[in-house]
């Protein structure tokens, strides 16, 4: 639950910096959007996409996170600036008000990524930004998360009977078949099928004998090892070689379109249907994120009949 609040969050309150639009706007600058006294340009949605991934950088995010981040603003563009714009409007008119030393809080996790608090202020530096602007936009972050808090989050209930109930509905999500865990050696047919048969056997001898796998791998594979597969992922000739092979056992070649493995099993999850107690937390997890997608839809959706909206094409 956590985890997918922390992502479904960041996708909808990272930013949260556009000031004050009432100045005008030089002429070339389009309107793309109006929400209540605030005019909204091109340069604005430029801007602020610019600023999500400033901070994204400043605290030093993984890359992988930082680019499913984007990939979600990217996609909602405006819509995503404008309903963020909502959220921080219904903060501000609740008076929520964030402690300062919640903030101080935020800033030192955001610094402690750091080796030194030199290297936090050269990256401050190398986005474009001050302290001051960082506090500024955690600020703004944290009055959203109470308000989605508050007008969300706290009003979801998962009834154990209802996770029973769709652990019971839907069994068959909770079937899971055999994993084995492989380490491999390939070896292509682009250069020569005959001489391509002929090294994996060389190699499967020198396995046979007792030379780490490793090892061998090192010197004769073309590709890295093929790791998990599950039944029924497999081509026929694999499944029918491995299957039915023990921990620590090495298959024959095996011939498959474009190239020769020979195979280690290194592991094996059986196949099976998770109980009750084993998917718990996963059930619980669904409709709770389920119930959340509904009533944030729901409260977003009151956000707008209050406000005045126009969206540009």
């Amino acid at each position: 639950m956590n985890t997918h609040w922390f992502r479904v969050f960041s996708c909808i309150v990272l930013a949260l910096m556009i000031p004050s639009l009432a100045a005008a706007k030089p002429l070339h600058d389009a309107i793309i959007a109006i929400v209540n006294d605030d005019v909204i340009t091109l340069k604005d949605l430029k801007d602020y996409m610019s600023g999500v991934y400033r901070q994204l950088k400043v605290e030093n995010k993984d890359p992988k996170e930082i680019q499913e981040t984007m990939a979600s603003y990217e996609e909602k563009g405006v819509d995503q600036l404008v309903e963020d714009k909502l959220i921080l409007a219904a903060a501000d008119e609740k008076g929520l008000e964030i402690r300062p030393e919640a903030i101080e809080k935020q800033l030192k996790d955001i610094k402690d990524r750091y080796p030194s608090e030199d290297q936090f202020l050269e990256a401050l530096n190398t986005q474009g930004m001050t302290v001051t602007d960082l506090k500024n936009k955690l600020i703004r972050q944290m009055k959203a998360k109470y308000m989605v808090d508050i007008e969300v989050k706290n009003k979801i209930f998962v009834n154990p009977q209802d996770v029973t109930r769709y652990y019971n509905d839907h069994s068959h999500e909770f079937e899971h078949k055999t994993k084995y865990n492989l380490d491999s050696i390939y070896i292509s047919f682009d250069q020569d099928k005959d001489q391509a048969i002929k090294r994996i056997g060389e190699a499967r001898q020198k396995l046979a004998a007792g030379e780490d796998f490793q090892k061998m791998a090192q010197e004769y594979s073309e590709a890295p090892s093929v790791g998990t597969l599950e039944e029924g992922q497999m081509v026929p000739a694999v499944e029918k070689e491995v299957f039915g092979l023990k921990i620590g056992d090495i298959s024959q070649p095996v011939a498959v379109e474009g190239g020769v493995y020979v195979f280690k099993v290194t592991g094996i999850l059986a196949g099976g249907v998770q109980s009750l107690q084993e998917a718990r937390d996963s059930v619980y997890n669904k409709l709770y994120n389920q119930q959340f997608q509904e009533k944030f839809k729901a409260w977003i959706d009151k956000l707008h009949e209050k406000a005045y909206v126009e969206i540009r094409s």
